[in-house]
């Protein structure tokens, strides 16, 4: 299966550009559009209080836009919605869609986000059980029969979820995060996973991502192929994916100049900073090159790129992306 390509700008963005963002996916090629889920702009590394819209009714609004994109969230959050109301919600939207709805989602990490909108914040490992048995929730109504579920942390009775995803079984199901809980989730229920450094703490572990390397994404991704593989699962179904923020420069010198601010930023030698597996940087040539190679080398069939804005996701769209893409 070829490389999907999921396109991002930054979460605070206001609606207009937002929209402006999809419709310039979709012209680019770009096989998604990818919204975080959170409810404080810390989340996404935003300024504390910065405007954020929410992340499904905002996916609601941007589907009518286009036409082809697809619709993804990287990722949201199971503690904010019980599975039976996420299930009939991206029931919902892939209709509306006319199936370009995929699900992604994660145990929630961001402890500040929990404590002030009133949400009970568990021990990782209740978070990691509560997303099992949400998958299991949701599976079971996309099959519109009618669902009875008795879990530790959820109950349905007669439940059913019509009209049913347009999409069958249903919608894809990606789960990132990168703890070793989270792996074994995904590799029993997932069609997608995205490895990124963990964050099981409550809040974001900067010593933790500057430890992440392009060799701690490759041995999560051969653990989680072999816990696919003893769950039954043919490994290679489980698609690999990570999260790239782009910094396209317009020259060499000013390609070094990003990288050392990288460098600065995470404590990491400059050397190491052009192999940061969370960042890509460089100009469009040096682009196609380090994203060809990195997508060799982790072996990722779905990749999900950040940009700062419309007009480089544009510029990416028309000078990257046919390369590495093959066309």
């Amino acid at each position: 299966m070829p490389v999907r390509f999921a396109a991002a700008v930054p979460a605070t963005s206001d609606y207009p550009t937002l929209c402006e963002a999809c419709r310039a996916a979709e012209e680019a090629g770009f096989h998604a559009y990818a919204r975080p889920d959170h409810l404080l702009a810390e989340g996404t590394l935003a300024p504390p209080g910065s405007p954020l819209l929410e992340c499904f009714t905002t996916i609601a609004t941007l589907i009518p836009t286009t036409t082809r994109l697809r619709f993804l969230q990287t990722v949201a959050c199971n503690s904010f919605r019980h599975p039976g109301l996420l299930a009939k919600m991206v029931a919902t939207l892939d209709v509306i869609s006319n199936g370009r709805m995929e699900l992604g989602i994660g145990a929630g990490w961001l402890r500040e986000e929990y404590d002030a909108y009133g949400y009970e914040f568990p021990p990782a490992a209740v978070r990691l059980e509560q997303l099992r048995e949400a998958l299991e929730v949701v599976k079971l109504l996309w099959s519109g029969e009618p669902v009875d579920y008795a879990g530790t942390h959820y109950r349905l009775r007669g439940a059913v979820a019509a009209p049913r995803p347009l999409q069958r079984p249903g919608p894809p199901i990606l789960v990132g995060g990168g703890g070793p809980g989270l792996l074994a989730i995904a590799a029993a229920a997932a069609d997608v996973v995205n490895i990124v450094p963990p964050t099981s703490g409550g809040a974001a572990d900067l010593e933790a991502v500057r430890r992440f390397t392009l060799a701690s994404f490759q041995g999560k991704a051969a653990r989680v192929r072999q816990l696919a593989e003893r769950a039954g699962r043919d490994p290679a179904s489980l698609v690999l994916s990570a999260m790239f923020f782009v910094q396209l420069a317009e020259s060499d010198g000013e390609a070094r100049e990003l990288t050392g601010t990288v460098a600065s930023r995470y404590g990491l030698s400059v050397a190491d900073a052009e192999r940061f597996p969370l960042t890509l940087i460089g100009t469009p040539a040096q682009l196609r090159e380090r994203l060809a190679e990195r997508i060799a080398r982790l072996d990722l069939g779905y990749v999900v790129l950040q940009f700062s804005s419309p007009t480089i996701l544009t510029r990416f769209g028309a000078e990257v992306l046919p390369a590495v893409r093959g066309g």
